[in-house]
């Protein structure tokens, strides 16, 4: 049978097959339609065709809304459909109940995976008991994430709701409600631990972490059966060479242990470790954060020939990785928040006003400055997460304009701008900053400035260099106005007789004119002095 994909049309848009492929589907040589298979070395295309067309279990993908884009040959001889008659249905249409799968998926969505049982219900209306497990997938070129959901029957015994296995998946499919609320993480790992440790029937689940050197080991958190003895708050010491089980743990390997192992009885230092513990099994699954190993959720059995099956261990890694999910999303926001608080308090102490919006022109970020320069204004101080055109309505389009152009090209921009309230006008001067993300715009920081005494200062300047220049210019006139009377006075004594006269008239404007030099030289030192003001003021 041949693999069919669809896109992400609506659910009743027919599927034209014409050869046993989707017509219009993109093939990669020998791959399934709509599937483009990356170049793996030693893997070919074909042979993961054959992988997912021989594969006993059900393998259906969905979209984040539900709707089966795909289904692969044993999932529709489990339930009897034919191809045409689940791709675009919800997925939901397997389920017993309808009320099963959007939960199922809202968890997939959230926590990244879902594992759990379910009563599937075929095609004749029969009803069989099936393990699912769905996680997230994501395609380079899609926006939204797909799920991929790979079910397998269940025995008869497994059905039963007094089974442990049973009430072991009960307890995995109630713990990602828990860690919804971050606030409450603590609360939710403690109900997690007793929840998985009565299922499962341990004595004790808890959850041990190592310090950033690796030579502390403390538990965190713990439940423990009345009779145990509880640890939380211990902490344990190693030197410099690791135990073995430890060791192992930081390599990412669960350690399973029990007196009658299926790998073979155990070894001395293993026997040592549960003869130490008073315990008749155990099982350590390491836990990784941002993928690192940084501690493990341990179960300690007491009653005699006490085992951990693989199944267990299956059911009790995926609840661990439910825990990391959380405290990775829980680390994530303290650590924004811890920053976000940092530079909350350097945007404080600038005096002038900083604000961050989105690319849709919300309020992200204020500074005091800015709250304290609304409340002068008479507007709402409550800005984070509102409209910035609404906390500010006197802006005017050209200011959205300036935001689109520094978000369309990427470069920062600085404007002046002038505003009216009541009898006063205010320049305002505004530099707006790109913040990139992934290589996009993501948020742009602006800081304005109220720039209206500077303002005032340099029209000031500029009227007095004006005053300044036309008081030269017209010195420079009088210089020559004054030259040219004095040319006709010695003129004018030329035709006197009298040779003494004469000669006094003569060195009396020759004085003049010296005096009238001195006072050019000095124009054009001011000249230069005026210039240099200028430049530089």
């Amino acid at each position: 049978m041949d693999l069919h994909t669809v896109n992400g049309s609506p659910a009743n848009l027919p599927v034209e097959r014409h050869g046993g492929a989707c017509q219009g589907c993109r093939r990669d040589e020998d791959a399934p339609a709509g599937v483009t298979v990356s170049a793996i070395p030693g893997v070919t295309a074909a042979m993961l065709r054959q992988v997912v067309e021989r594969s006993p279990s059900g393998i259906c993908i969905a979209d984040r809304k539900g709707r089966i884009l795909f289904a692969n040959a044993s999932l529709l001889a489990m339930w009897g459909y034919d191809l045409q008659e689940t791709v675009g249905q919800p997925v939901d249409l397997l389920w017993s109940s309808r009320d099963e799968g959007p939960d199922c998926i809202a968890h997939a969505l959230s926590a990244g995976r879902w594992s759990g049982r379910v009563a599937a219900r075929k095609r004749d209306s029969s009803l069989f008991d099936v393990r699912i497990s769905i996680d997230t997938i994501s395609d380079p070129g899609a926006a939204d994430p797909c799920l991929l959901i790979s079910c397998t029957p269940l025995p008869a015994q497994w059905g039963s709701a007094d089974s442990p296995h049973h009430r072991l998946e009960q307890a995995v499919m109630a713990m990602p409600a828990r860690f919804m609320d971050l606030a409450e993480m603590d609360p939710a790992i403690d109900t997690s631990l007793e929840d998985l440790g009565r299922a499962c029937g341990a004595c004790r689940a808890y959850l041990s972490l190592l310090n950033d050197s690796r030579t502390l080991l403390g538990t965190t958190h713990e439940w423990c059966a009345p009779e145990q003895k509880p640890r939380r708050g211990e902490f344990q010491k190693f030197p410099k060479d690791l135990p073995w089980w430890l060791a192992r743990l930081l390599e990412g390997e669960t350690v399973r242990l029990d007196r009658a192992s299926g790998e073979g009885r155990p070894g001395r230092e293993e026997r040592e470790f549960l003869r130490r513990d008073g315990i008749t099994a155990v099982l350590m699954v390491p836990l990784r954060l941002r993928g690192e190993v940084v501690g493990f959720v341990g179960f300690d059995r007491k009653t005699e020939g006490a085992r951990f099956t693989d199944g267990d261990v299956m059911l009790l890694s995926s609840a661990v990785h439910i825990i990391a999910n959380a405290l990775n999303r829980k680390q994530s926001e303290y650590t924004f928040r811890e920053s976000e608080g940092l530079y909350q308090i350097v945007l404080d102490a600038i005096t002038d006003t900083v604000t961050v919006v989105d690319t849709g022109l919300t309020l992200l970020l204020a500074n005091d400055a800015f709250i304290a320069w609304c409340e002068e204004l008479g507007l709402a101080t409550d800005v984070v997460g509102r409209d910035l055109f609404d906390v500010l309505p006197f802006l005017p389009p050209s200011a959205r304009q300036q935001y689109e152009r520094v978000i369309r090209t990427g470069r920062p921009l600085t404007s002046d701008r002038s505003f009216r309230f009541g009898d006063r006008i205010v320049v305002l001067r505004e530099m707006r900053i790109p913040i990139f993300e992934q290589g996009e715009v993501a948020r742009v920081i602006t800081v304005t400035r109220d720039v209206t005494a500077q303002k005032e200062v340099e029209d000031l300047k500029s009227k007095a260099y004006g005053q300044i220049e036309r008081n030269m210019e017209q010195f420079a006139l009088l210089a020559d106005h004054i030259r040219n009377p004095l040319q006709a006075i010695v003129g004018r004594a030329e035709l006197i007789d009298d040779a003494e006269a004469r000669e006094k008239i003569r060195q009396q404007v020759q004085r003049i004119n010296a005096i009238i030099d001195q006072l050019d030289e000095r124009w054009a030192e001011s000249r230069k002095l005026s210039m240099f003001w200028r430049r530089y003021s």
